[in-house]
This record gives C-alpha cells, sequence and structure tokens, in this order.
C-alpha cells in the first residue's frame, strides 16, 4: 500500500492547502491532537495522523484450544470438553500503511493484551501456532473482536478503538472429539463362541452421555439406553479386551481375548478352535455390525482353553494362560497409518497396517528390556532366561509415540515388593523401546477388601488356582494421558481366570493410579492428593501414601469396613482430550449407598480428574450371578473402550474484500464486498457448495451430512463433508454479480500472492487467477482458487479475493452539507479534498452549506478536510476509500 503521508506530492498538496488557507485569512480549528511547526515565519497547524482518527487503544483477546471444532469457547463443567488456553501464539497488529504496530504472545491462560502504536485501523494477525495446532472453524466474522465465547480467523480487522475480544480457536486433529459421541466396550459371554450364548452381543455401542449422575436415586436412569444398536455375536468374534477405531475408515478393531470360561472366535479362517484363533483382530462396520476383515498376529496361537468343558476349562492351564497368551492392548496412530498390537504369548509389540493387516516391520520383545526394582531383588526381573517376571500389556498411541505398559510380576520369587508397573516409550516407525522407563511405580501399597474378609493388596503372579475367594493379580492393561498427566488402569487377572461362581469363583480388585505433573516427570498419587488437586479422604489405609485419588472405585457403606467390596474396578480406562472424566470399566457401577441389591452388575464410573469423585455411572447388564449365566457378573464382565470419535472436519474460506489501492493486500479499512456467490467445485468440476459473501466480505465452507438448505448465506454446507487431501477449485463465477448492479460490477481482480507486506503473506494476500471458461461454469473469464486440502482439522481460512477499481474508472462526486448541531447550515466553510496523487481540490459551502466535489477519479483514498474561522469540527479531517458518488458526507460543527 501506498504511504499517503509519507508521499511527497501528497505532503505538498497539504502545506498547498495550509497556505491557501492563510492568505484566505482563515484559521484552522483544530482537534486536541494538532501540533503546530514554523513555515516562512508564519504559525500554521499541521495536519497529522492523530487527527484522522480516534486515539489508538488496547487490543485483546484469548487463544484456545477448541477440542469439539465448534469455535466457541466452551467452560462449561458437564460431559462435554472444556476448552483450554494455549501459550505463545504471536499476535501482531499493522496498520493501514503495512508498518507493524506492535506484537505480543499469549500468556498460559492464552490471553493477550496488544498496545498497539500509531492509528488504527489495524489488521491483527496470529502466527507462530504451537506445533500439531490449526485454527478451528471460527464461530463469528473477523472484524471488530467478538464476544467472550467467540472467535474469528488468523486475520482480524479492528478500529483504532479499545477491541477487546479478538479471540482465535485452535484445534489440534488427535485431540478432536464431536460432543456425545458414541461409544463401544466388549461384553464377555460365558462357555463356547458356538454355544449356549452364541448369539448374545459382546459389542456394545451406548452415547457417552448415557447413564445418569452417581448420586441419583431413580435407578432405571442408569441403564438408559437400554437398547444397543451394535450387535456383534460371541459366534462372530468370541471374547474381545481390546477395541480401537480408525476414523478414516469408520471401522472397530477388535482384538481376541484369553479369558478363562469365555472361548475365542473363528478367526480368519473362519474355523473354530484352529491355530488363527487366540491372534484374531476382527474389523468391524458399526453401522452394520459385521465383520469386513480378519487380522491375524504373528506369533499368537497358543489356545489355552479347553474346547469341550468351559466350566472347567483347562484347570491352572487355563488359569495360568490368562496374560500370557492372546492380545493385550491395541491402539491406532492419530494418522490412521498403523495398528499397535500387543502381543501376549511372544510379549512383542508389532505394527500392522489397518487394511491389509500385514505386519509393517519387525516386532520388539519387552523380554530384553532391563526393568529397575529399586526395592526388593534386583534379579527379580533380570533379562536372564524365560523372563518369567517381565509381562507387557497396555499400549497407547500419544503425540507421535507409543507407549506401553509392562509389569514386574514377582511371580518367580513371589515378593510383592518386586511387584512394578513400568511405562516405556517406544518409536512408533522402528518400534525401538527406550532403555529407560519414563515411568515406574511400586505396588505394594495398601488397599481395601476384595469382599469381607479378603484383602485387596496386591500379589504376586501365581501359576495355579488359589483357593481364596479374591487374590488380585494386578496386570497394567490402560495408559490415558489428561492433560499433561499419566494415569494407570490395572485390572485383576484373577477376574479373568474366574468365574462369579462354581469351582473356581472369585471377587476382584482392580484399581486407578494417577501421576502428575509435566509430562515425562510424574509424581505418584499420594494419600489421596495429586499435583496439589483431589478432594478424596485422607488416611482410610487405602491407596498409594494411605489414600487413593480415585476414591469413589467401591461398593461398600465403610471404607475398610469389611461390607462387600472397596476396590471394584476392571482395569480399563478411556480419556477423551478436553473432558473432566476419565471413564473406567467395574462391577457394581450403582453406589451401594443408592441401591444395596444392585450386585453382580457390570457398568462404568466417570470420575472426575480434578477431585477424584465419581459423578456418572452407567449400568451396561444387570446380572444374577452363578454359573450358567450369560455374563461374567463380578469376575471381569467387560473389557475396554473406545470412542468413536470423527475425524477433525474441515472448514476452508475466508473474505472478499474491495483492495481501494490495488496493492494485492488485505489493508484494515478495506472493506468487504457483499452479495458475491462463491462456489466449491470437485476435481471432477461438479459443485459441492454454494455460499454468498455477507456483509464483512465473508464465506465458508463446511461439512454437513445432508444438503445444503441455504444456499444464500454464507456458509455453503457440503454434503458428506469436505475430504481430505483432495482438490477442489473456489470460482467466483455468477455472471449476474459482474453486471450493472452485480456487487463485482465495474471492478477488476487484483494482483495475487503479493509477499511485499509485513506479517503472513499468504494470510494477507488475494489468491485468486482469472481462468478462462473453466468446466461446469458458464463462458467466462472468472477469477479461480485452487485449493488442495489437508488432512483432518486442517482448517484454512486464507483463500481471499481482491477487486479493485481500474483507474480509468469515470469519475464521481464527493457532496455534503456543513451544518451546526441545531441543523442550521454554514456558509462559507472552506472544504478541501487531496487525492492519493496530492492533487488537491477546494470548494466552499453555499448559503444553507452544501458543497459538492465533481469528476474525482474512483478507486482511490481521498482525504477530505474542513476549517472555518468561527467553528471547530472535531474531527476536521478524514479519510474515505471512494469507489462510488458519495453524497451525504457531512460535517457537524462543534460551535
Amino acid at each position: 500500500m501506498s504511504n499517503l503521508f509519507g508521499n511527497s506530492r501528497h505532503l505538498a498538496a497539504l502545506f498547498l492547502f495550509a497556505l491557501f488557507l492563510s492568505a484566505t485569512a482563515i484559521m484552522w480549528q483544530t482537534t486536541s491532537h494538532a501540533q503546530k511547526f514554523e513555515l516562512a515565519g508564519d504559525e500554521y497547524s499541521r495536519v497529522m495522523i492523530d487527527d484522522l482518527a480516534p486515539e489508538a487503544g488496547t487490543i485483546s483477546g484469548r487463544v484456545y484450544q477448541d477440542f469439539n471444532g465448534n469455535g466457541a469457547y466452551d467452560t462449561t463443567a458437564g460431559l462435554n470438553s472444556i476448552d483450554v488456553g494455549v501459550a505463545g501464539v504471536t499476535v501482531s497488529a499493522f496498520d493501514q500503511n503495512g508498518v507493524a504496530r506492535g506484537s505480543t504472545t499469549s500468556a498460559a491462560n492464552g490471553t493477550f493484551s496488544l498496545a498497539a502504536t500509531g492509528t488504527g485501523p489495524y489488521r491483527i494477525e496470529f502466527t507462530t501456532l504451537p506445533a500439531g495446532h490449526t485454527p478451528s472453524a471460527r464461530s463469528t466474522d473477523s472484524v471488530l473482536g467478538g464476544s467472550a465465547a467467540d472467535s474469528g480467523s488468523t486475520v482480524q480487522f479492528v478500529n483504532d478503538l479499545n477491541t477487546s475480544n479478538v479471540n482465535l480457536a485452535l484445534t489440534r486433529a488427535e485431540d478432536y472429539c464431536q460432543n456425545n459421541p458414541t461409544v463401544v466396550v466388549s461384553r464377555y459371554a460365558q462357555g463356547a463362541s458356538n454355544g449356549q450364548y452364541s448369539a448374545n452381543a459382546v459389542l456394545y455401542d451406548f452415547p457417552y452421555n448415557a447413564g445418569t449422575t452417581y448420586t441419583d436415586t431413580t435407578i432405571a436412569n442408569y441403564d438408559n439406553p437400554l437398547t444397543h444398536s451394535l450387535t456383534t455375536t460371541a459366534a462372530t468374534v468370541g471374547t474381545i479386551y481390546s477395541i480401537s477405531y480408525n476414523s478414516s475408515t469408520n471401522r472397530i478393531y477388535a482384538a481376541s481375548y484369553f479369558k478363562k470360561h469365555s472361548g475365542f472366535g473363528p478367526g480368519a479362517d473362519g474355523t473354530l478352535n484352529t491355530s488363527d484363533d487366540p491372534g484374531a483382530i476382527y474389523v468391524i462396520n458399526p453401522a452394520t455390525s459385521a465383520v469386513t476383515a480378519t487380522f491375524t498376529l504373528p506369533n499368537a496361537t497358543t489356545n489355552n482353553h479347553d474346547v469341550l468343558d468351559y466350566g472347567a476349562d483347562n484347570g491352572d492351564t487355563g488359569w495360568n494362560g490368562v496374560g500370557k497368551s492372546g492380545i493385550g492392548g491395541m491402539d491406532i496412530a492419530d494418522d490412521n497409518s498403523r495398528l499397535f498390537v500387543m502381543n501376549l504369548q511372544d510379549r512383542s509389540l508389532y505394527a500392522l497396517n489397518p487394511t491389509t493387516g500385514a505386519s509393517l516391520g519387525n516386532s520388539v520383545s519387552v523380554t530384553t528390556l532391563t526393568l529397575p526394582t529399586p526395592a526388593g531383588s534386583a534379579t527379580n526381573c533380570s533379562t536372564g532366561s524365560g523372563n518369567t517376571n517381565k509381562r507387557p500389556f497396555a499400549v497407547k498411541y500419544y503425540r507421535g509415540s507409543v507407549y506401553i505398559g509392562v509389569l514386574c510380576t514377582a511371580e518367580t520369587n513371589q515378593n510383592a515388593a518386586n511387584l512394578y508397573a513400568y511405562v516405556f516409550q517406544v518409536d512408533p516407525a522402528t518400534l525401538a523401546i527406550t532403555s529407560t522407563p519414563v515411568f515406574s511405580t511400586q505396588l505394594n501399597y495398601s488397599r481395601g477388601f476384595a469382599d469381607p474378609g479378603e484383602a485387596a493388596e496386591w500379589r504376586p503372579w501365581v501359576t495355579t488356582i488359589q483357593a481364596n475367594f479374591a487374590y488380585p493379580q494386578p496386570m497394567f492393561t490402560s495408559i490415558e494421558f489428561e492433560n499433561g498427566n499419566l494415569i494407570m488402569g490395572i485390572r485383576d487377572r484373577t477376574g479373568d481366570s474366574s468365574l462369579d461362581a462354581g469351582p473356581d469363583d472369585k471377587r476382584t480388585a482392580g484399581d486407578t493410579l494417577r501421576a502428575c505433573g509435566t509430562f515425562g516427570s510424574w509424581t505418584l498419587e499420594s494419600n489421596g492428593r495429586c499435583g496439589g488437586t483431589g478432594s478424596a479422604p485422607q488416611n482410610t489405609g487405602q491407596g498409594p501414601g494411605n489414600g487413593e485419588f480415585y476414591h469413589n472405585d467401591d461398593f461398600c457403606l465403610t471404607p475398610n469396613g469389611a461390607n462387600y467390596h472397596d476396590e471394584v474396578t476392571w482395569g480399563s480406562l478411556m480419556y477423551l482430550p478436553g473432558r473432566q472424566h476419565v471413564v473406567t470399566t467395574l462391577l457394581d457401577p450403582i453406589s451401594r449407598i443408592i441401591d444395596n441389591g444392585a450386585t453382580f452388575d457390570g457398568g462404568l464410573r466417570y470420575f472426575n480428574n480434578n477431585t477424584g469423585n465419581a459423578e456418572r455411572a452407567y449400568r451396561i447388564y444387570n446380572g444374577l450371578g452363578g454359573v450358567g449365566q450369560p455374563d461374567f457378573g463380578k469376575a471381569n464382565g467387560l473389557g475396554t473402550m473406545s470412542a468413536l470419535c470423527s475425524a477433525a472436519p474441515i472448514e476452508i474460506g475466508n473474505r472478499v474484500w474491495r483492495d481501494n489501492n490495488n496493492n494485492g493486500v488485505q489493508d484494515p479499512g478495506e472493506p468487504g464486498i457483499a452479495g458475491v456467490q462463491v462456489r466449491l467445485f470437485n476435481a471432477s468440476n461438479v459443485v459441492v457448495g454454494t455460499a454468498v459473501t455477507d456483509a464483512n466480505g465473508e464465506y465458508y465452507f463446511v461439512g454437513s451430512t445432508a444438503a445444503d438448505g441455504n444456499t444464500g448465506d454464507n456458509i455453503g454446507q457440503v454434503n458428506g463433508g469436505i475430504g481430505f487431501s483432495t482438490a477442489y477449485q473456489i470460482r467466483f463465477d455468477r455472471i449476474a454479480d459482474y453486471l450493472t448492479g452485480g456487487p463485482l460490477n465495474g471492478l477488476t481482480l487484483t494482483a495475487a500472492n503479493v509477499t511485499s507486506q509485513l506479517g503472513d503473506d499468504d494470510s494477507s494476500d488475494s489468491d485468486a487467477a482469472q481462468v478462462i471458461n473453466p468446466t461446469g461454469s458458464p463462458n467466462g473469464n472468472f477469477p479461480v482458487i485452487n485449493v488442495t486440502t489437508g488432512g483432518p482439522g486442517s482448517n484454512n481460512h486464507t483463500f481471499d479475493t481482491g477487486f479493485y477499481i481500474p483507474a480509468s474508472a469515470s469519475g464521481v462526486y464527493v457532496s455534503g452539507r456543513v451544518s451546526l448541531a441545531a441543523g442550521n447550515g454554514i456558509r462559507n466553510v472552506q472544504v478541501a479534498l487531496v487525492e492519493a496523487d496530492g492533487t488537491l481540490h477546494v470548494t466552499k459551502t453555499g448559503s444553507f452549506g452544501y458543497y459538492r466535489f465533481e469528476d474525482i477519479p474512483a478507486g482511490q483514498t481521498v482525504i477530505v478536510s474542513v476549517a472555518a474561522k468561527r467553528y471547530t469540527f472535531n474531527p476536521s479531517t478524514r479519510i474515505v476509500s471512494l469507489n462510488e458518488d458519495l453524497a451525504d458526507y457531512d460535517w457537524v460543527s462543534d460551535e
């Protein structure tokens, strides 16, 4: 943009105008911001930039992570995500001349305050977004700020006054989830998969907000919903623990699990009791419940079941097979490119192709790891023969790495002091495991009762059935990360080695542990507190440091009162980024205080990560207990959970504007152009979306599940969504827009991809180029923007198009009236107009205060000033973009 006040011809015109006024003996009356200088011995007032607009102010707002992608700043406590501030984002201001007028960075809570210098209006740019973050959907326009709860794009425009709520929402694709997603959990059926309960569904779906508050006294509310649309049966997939979801293909992965008394599915060959059954991973279409493919994990071939008698089920062989055969944890990469699976038989992590199931490179075994044991025997988990005590299970993909949970089982020396849980980091490309764990903790802390008279303290693994009614053996089955903190799910191995009743009936006692601090530098919870948070009762004799953070994990009236169960969780965790709660599976989800008879049930509780309190519960099955029942009652009746979070959607578009100075840059003060039709074409030259720019010139295309019901607003809804990594064209091809009366009549497309301006040039430039007769459009020469979208969540609000009035356009007039506040016109007031090239025009008001300038070239920014001997005007000078005839450009005196 040319600098109006740095242009020598322009300044010369201003000086000539000042001399002219002096010669006619008219004294300038200036604003309080006017300054004076000496010229030829006389004192004259100088037209300052401060005279052209109000005084500069403070621009403030917030940058925040928008977990559900709605563009709004959500802070209400409940089941939906709570947005958080994002630090370190640079916020810069640029004035009309492209001069940088200040910058700042967002604070830890995302807020910023920018005291810009000079005068506005300003263009505000947000840059240096943290790695992995992209702009989220905007929830309002990008001019003059908004409300505290909405956001604009990465380029916004404000005036000179104090402007607040200049907000920006960011998204991180791997953290995105829609409100109230569908959740899938695995449920177990007793016996052979082709036996009495073969038709029972073993995968259940339900909304995230299922159930009711933990203190609700209406029992029926805990069962809502009672029906489920997912109907995948035991005969189809058998026994499942781990579940993962591929948002790119809308497919569920369900991994075979060895659970004594519950049989495998038919595997890839479709035949029961063959060697491929223990390593089967079933790919399921959630819309139909059908298995669309079956993968086979290498080296998972051992079937420890007695396939002829699932009641006894191989005695000690079946008991000892739990945690040592079949498949353990499983998770998929954020970009859905790799499926990571833990083989419990060879204790190795595998990476599989999510489409074909083929192994991607070599697996890696945990038996080569050195597991440090600061307490207990140093040789307990050594790399010696057999490595009997090293048992992996949990798998979690997070922020570009895989994390696995490994347990030192103390099976060899039967010393509970040697029970340790470890978290190791794994390179997802090479599967190389870090030699040192990122976290480890001892598990011989005090616990409550698993059942009256049966202590819940963790015990070393054993190979044979125990007589005790409860014999808790830890398996490290789940890892979740919450706001930088670590949450661990510990499952009772005995619950998968037994029934709820019969010759080996047992009670289970899992646990949920929390470690707080900066990522990788965690401290385990102690006495019910973690990182300074928590509201659990302390000194209860349960948990690390004599209290437990997630303390409502019981079904009893008095903790440690030996009345029913102090430890009821089943080691399966689910946490959705931005939410307040971690969800865990457990027995008897309804509080005993609410319903003393709600026993032998299985379901979920939602624990608050700030307080540790249980705040919600959902009962999935209302069990009866005993042999021959369809479910497992209190004996680990559920597997893990997975939320079917959609891939983060894409929004594209931004602005059509009047480039008054034809420099190809969105200078502040240049207006948007309303009423322009914008169409989105796919690679086959078919229109998939239509929008019309709003009063600010803004337009956007968003994904939708239905046809656009209003193609006349500025939101073009694309049925089926905007594709990822997909080519599109944005076209401005409505002929009527260019004809007389149309918003683009007489305008010319400005230069594209200008890079001379300061700041983020791609965000402030014009992107369209003229294309002759684009296929699918009317015949003509139309502006077109070629677009290739990115991956999930890659919203792009930089597709802008500028138009200007050519300098050869016919002249326009500027007219108006100068009057008193009472309405009386003022005659003989001097009015001056200075063009962008410095040409000076001067006139006087007539008897009734009217003035008029004729044949002023359009498409430029001009300065208009008034001066009178007896009257003052505030401001006395204005800048105006002259694009068409300008009538009623009036001035009112301050007297």
